[in-house]
């Protein structure tokens, strides 16, 4: 028995329904989809040798350990605001391994999950800060903004990502904080365009607020629904909702106090191809530091964000339209990310995002929300145009991006389940 591994014995229903239970609520606060918790908890008590029934909320994880005779019920901690970070999900990914190797005992999980809880980034504050300002700025040309406006993004995206690190300390709600952000970025984009009042700070605007927008909830929020965690789903998509509209209403609100003209009718124009392919590339560099994903998995984030976008960009030239460039575009980024995920074993959403996120109708979005507030203002003096110019935009909107989750939901189908394939633990001699 000396070269017995250490979870060979199965453990107490108590020992096993806390470990499973804590791995699945730092899996859901990291970015991985309800289906791929409550498998994931279901995993790990087996292979500590106990049975798991689970329930996976929007508010917590509930599970039941062991046999009708002896068993344990354990109600996790409150699920705290999604984020994502790409290397607590890959430490995860380790120590579950080792545990179904029998190679890390419980005690020696719970420490390192104790570590991993209170470990930061891996990379430098002033790389993630550069990161997501080059992000910003790749997206506002890719949006077809000027150098000039370009530059200006380039500063918010900047301002964005250091007080992304700093305001949720101050304010510990989700809304505030990002009304915050948005507020004190877009009054950067629109001061560093002061010089040059010919400029609309129109695509700066909708730049630095898509970096706010909570891509990964909103993608897992519609694979939730798929998935049969509808509840769950529509807590996401909920929060994901009010969270853009958040954005929308901060950046509406920098127009008023700085007198920046918003034009309704300003929409994004197009590049080049070959420059479509470097900014696409460059914008999903900065989310994968943002994501913390580990170095040698980079490169897939950035050929999501190539392969999604630069293939819509082409689609379009051969006037394909432009919600169904979208879903072949992101169905294109979710087919690359599927594969990394197999092969990284981690959510396949955290590399698709980035493939995506240049995707998603922002400009669109943004100036139907102005147009919609100027129809507000003005009531009934309101122009036919601005009305149906609005009313166009929504529809192109809400279309396209149902086109975007839809191409994502499909390529990613069932993807969790290459993540938790592993060799039958023999437990013959057990």
């Amino acid at each position: 028995m000396a070269s017995e591994t250490l979870t060979e014995q199965a453990v107490s229903p108590e020992c096993a329904v806390h470990l499973a239970v804590r791995i699945g609520r730092l899996m859901f606060s990291n970015g991985a989809d309800s289906r791929h918790v409550a498998d994931t908890v279901v995993n790990v008590a087996s292979d500590l040798g106990q049975e798991a029934h689970v329930l996976v909320t929007s508010d917590a994880i509930l599970a039941t350990v062991g046999t009708s005779e002896h068993f344990s019920t354990k109600v996790g901690h409150q699920l705290t605001s999604p984020t994502v970070n790409m290397g607590h999900l890959s430490a995860l990914r380790a120590i579950i391994d080792q545990i179904h190797a029998g190679t890390l005992g419980p005690f020696e999980a719970d420490q390192r999950l104790d570590a991993l809880e209170t470990s930061g980034g891996r990379y430098p504050i002033i790389a993630v800060v550069l990161g997501l300002a080059i992000t910003t700025a790749s997206l506002a040309r890719l949006f077809g903004a000027t150098w000039t406006v370009v530059m200006a993004a380039l500063v918010a995206g900047a301002i964005s990502a250091v007080l992304r690190r700093q305001v949720p300390k101050i304010s510990g709600n989700q809304f505030a904080s990002t009304f915050i952000i948005a507020i004190l970025s877009g009054l950067a984009a629109v001061c560093a365009l002061s010089a040059y009042p010919d400029a609309s700070p129109v695509l700066a605007l909708t730049a630095a607020g898509m970096v706010l927008v909570p891509g990964v909830p909103l993608l897992n929020g519609i694979r939730d629904i798929s998935g049969g965690y509808a509840g769950n789903g529509v807590a996401r998509l909920v929060t994901g909702t009010v969270t853009v509209l958040v954005i929308g209403f901060a950046l509406f609100t920098v127009g008023l106090l700085t007198g920046a003209e918003l034009p309704v009718g300003t929409g994004p124009g197009s590049l080049p191809l070959t420059e479509d392919l470097v900014f696409s590339g460059l914008a999903a560099f900065g989310f994968a530091l943002l994501f913390n994903v580990p170095p040698r998995a980079i490169f897939i984030c950035i050929l999501t964000g190539i392969a999604g976008h630069g293939l819509r960009s082409a689609l379009e030239q051969v006037a394909v339209n432009l919600p169904l460039s979208s879903l072949i575009g992101a169905f294109a980024a979710g087919l690359i990310a599927r594969a990394a995920a197999s092969a990284y074993r981690s959510p396949a959403v955290v590399f698709a995002f980035p493939g995506v996120v240049a995707l998603i109708p922002g400009s669109y979005g943004f100036r139907a929300g102005i147009g919609g507030l100027q129809i507000m203002a003005e009531g009934a003096a309101a122009s036919h145009a601005l009305i149906a110019t609005t009313i166009a935009l929504a529809i192109t909107t809400t279309v396209t991006t149902i086109a975007i989750a839809l191409g994502v939901t499909l390529s990613l189908a069932g993807s969790h389940q290459n993540l938790l394939k592993l060799e039958p633990k023999d437990r013959s001699n057990a």
